[in-house]
This record gives structure tokens, sequence and C-alpha cells, in this order.
């Protein structure tokens, strides 16, 4: 990290925090209160709430006038949760930044207990933390959390594979300078969460919080299209395509990643019914790592007509703390 990259602790110490709590919401009027308690829920208070409406064509409007002065009302055109999370980003006063989608919760001591990892790690520009995501099967939570390296150059090679900060867009807490450095989020653009975490990353230091503090729900801001997702995930697979020569240049991450991409394309497209493209992608995963179990498993599974699909996560019940800090070097 070169002297220009960094930032003076000094002048954005957590202590003293100003937090500014960016909501993107599109149509999303029907979840979007529970997501407004849990900010105002807090042990340690917001310093302001703002709702950045993507154009919708709901109650949203009105459910954010129900909440009268504890929340600030922003509307644009639709452009897509990060274009309305750089709205409101706009918008914000605080020296300190955390987003959370209309669809997700906070537990009550989100902002109080990274906002105290911050104070005893104040190198740090940024925290995030695990999250447990509810099953639309079954409604059952399931803990996902990175409990790998902590070497950015690890990190980074793994965002570009698959997304291990699940949750990112509503579990950060960030200082602004930090976020301004690296523009924002990218408009326009999927896997936004994956994009944000491998900028940062290049040149700012992570602290990783070890418990759960996010509550992630299947709503209106989950995609259910699978050929929208395939084409994002090749997306940023195109756009970082020099980070990929620069991290590996053998060209194995790259091969990962791909294989990473229609594994998961498969699977959703099989979740979705679609058993023939399914079975394409699933394929085409088998021939770039052959070692990846999962497709072989769905497709004998398939031809034995006994396929079932199920998800598991494994990493319940760690004790709070903070799994470490990523610093550049």
């Amino acid at each position: 990290m070169s002297e220009d990259d960094k930032i003076d602790t000094q002048d954005f110490a957590p202590d003293d925090a100003r937090i500014s709590v960016v909501i993107p919401s599109y149509n999303s009027a029907k979840v979007l209160p529970d997501a407004i308690e849990s900010v105002l829920a807090q042990t340690r208070p917001a310093d302001e709430i703002i709702i950045a409406d993507d154009g919708s064509e709901d109650d949203t409007a009105d459910v954010c006038e129900a909440f009268g002065d504890d929340v600030r009302y922003v509307r644009r055109e639709n452009g897509g949760a990060s274009s309305a999370r750089n709205t409101g980003i706009e918008a914000a006063t605080g020296d300190w930044l955390a987003f959370l989608d209309a669809d997700d919760l906070w537990d009550p001591e989100k902002l109080e207990w990274q906002l105290a990892a911050l104070a005893q790690n104040p190198e740090a520009d940024f925290a995030i933390t695990p999250v447990l995501a509810r099953s639309s099967q079954d409604d059952s939570y399931h803990e996902y959390r990175w409990d790998g390296s902590l070497d950015p150059a690890v990190l980074r090679a793994e965002l570009l594979v698959r997304n291990i900060f699940s949750g990112l867009c509503s579990s950060i807490l960030i200082r602004r300078p930090a976020l301004d450095a690296v523009g924002g989020f990218a408009a326009g653009k999927a896997c936004e969460d994956r994009r944000l975490a491998i900028d940062l990353l290049r040149c700012h230091r992570a602290l990783i919080l070890d418990v759960s503090l996010v509550r992630q729900r299947p709503g209106p801001a989950h995609w259910t299209n699978p050929e929208r997702h395939r084409q994002e995930m090749l997306a940023l697979i195109a756009d970082y395509d020099d980070l990929y020569a620069e991290l590996d240049p053998t060209g194995r991450l790259k091969r990962r990643a791909r294989a990473r991409m229609y594994e998961r394309s498969g699977m959703h497209y099989l979740e979705n019914g679609d058993i023939r493209t399914a079975a394409r992608d699933l394929r085409c995963a088998a021939r770039l790592q052959p070692t990846m179990p999962n497709p072989w498993r769905v497709l004998a599974n398939a031809c034995l007509g006994r396929l079932k699909v199920s998800i598991s996560q494994d990493g319940m019940g760690k004790p709070a703390g903070w799994h470490g800090l990523a610093e550049p070097r």
C-alpha cells in the first residue's frame, strides 16, 4: 500500500463515528418495514437512515412516510441496486457508511459490535460479518462464513472464483474515504458484493468478524432468473481478465472460476426445472475441473432417476470476536 492510499484513522475514529445507513429498495414495500425496524433497534443507533428508492412501483414511499423523521427518503429512476446505493451515498452525511438490503435484517448489536471491533483494530478500513441465510425450502437458517487465509491476494483470488463474503452488501461498515477511493458500487453491474470486495482489498484493510449479525431472507431483492445470473457471472470473469492473469499467469485460477460458474449455473437451472440446460452447464463444469464432485454427483443421480437437491453449510456456532485483519502489503 502506498502512502497516498492510506487513510488517516484519527480523522475517522469509530469511537465518535457518524454512521449513515443506506437501504436500497425496489418494489420491496412488504419487507422494507422489518429492515428499517432492525436498524432502529440497534443498541448503538445509526445517525441517519436513508431509503434509496430505485424507481419502485409499489407503496415504498408510503412505507417511508409512516416512519416520519426516522428515515430520509430519496428516489431515483430505476437503475439497479448498485445505482440506488450510490444515490444513497451521495445523500449521506456520515463518515462511516453501512448498507442493508431491503429484504434482510440486522441483529440489534450489529453496529455496536462492529464499532467495538474497529476501535480495537483502528487500522482497518471496513468491517464485515458472516450472515445467516434463510432457506426458501424449509425456513431454516444456514451460516455463510470465511475461515480461510487473510492474505488479500488469496482473498481476491477466491472472490474471483466464488462469493466468499456472502451478504457483504448487508454486513459492511466502511469508512467513507475507502468507499470513495474505489468509486462506490459498480453501477450497472451484477455480483456487486464480489466486485466491491475485490476492489477494496487491493489497498484497503478488512476486518472480518467471527459472529453472524445479519439475516438474509428470500424476497423481492433476490433474483430467480438463472440465465440472467449466468450472464452476470460471465461478465464478472470478463471484466477481471487482467487480474486473473496477474494473480495466476498459469490460467488455472480462471479455469476454476469458469468451472464454478458453470456449476452454479447448472444448479440454478436445475432448481428452476430446466434439466436439459442444467445438464449442459454441469457437463462444462466437469470438463473444466474434473475433480469438482458436485457436477458428477448431480449428473449421476439424474441418470439413475434419484435426483435430489439439498443445500448445506458448515461453520455454525463460532464464538463472538473477529476472524482477523486482512491487510494489503
